[in-house]
């Protein structure tokens, strides 16, 4: 490799670096006006696709809570009704 040529490459793996850390800034900075913003968008993407009632059933199958299991059994009756009584309301 020239010397020319790893130049280029550090300055691109500099610019990289910035990059990011101005991307980092940026995305802390959302995260504190709005904590709960981010935190529904990324649950919106994770429950899209009808995954989300699966996973519930799941994870309250191996809590060591009764409690806690109840709680997400519940959720996910919840979260079932809801899901098709949006989907009733929503074709007419």
């Amino acid at each position: 490799m020239k010397p020319q040529d790893r130049a280029i490459k550090k300055q691109l793996l500099l610019m990289k670096g910035e990059v990011l850390r101005v991307k980092l800034t940026l995305e802390l900075e959302q995260l504190r006006q709005h904590p709960l913003g981010i935190a529904g968008e990324g649950f919106k993407a994770f429950s899209s696709g009808g995954r989300m009632a699966s996973l519930l059933s799941s994870l309250a199958n191996v809590l060591p809570s009764e409690s806690l299991r109840r709680w997400l059994r519940r959720g996910t009756r919840m979260l079932l009704l809801w899901k098709l009584a949006s989907k009733l309301w929503g074709s007419r």
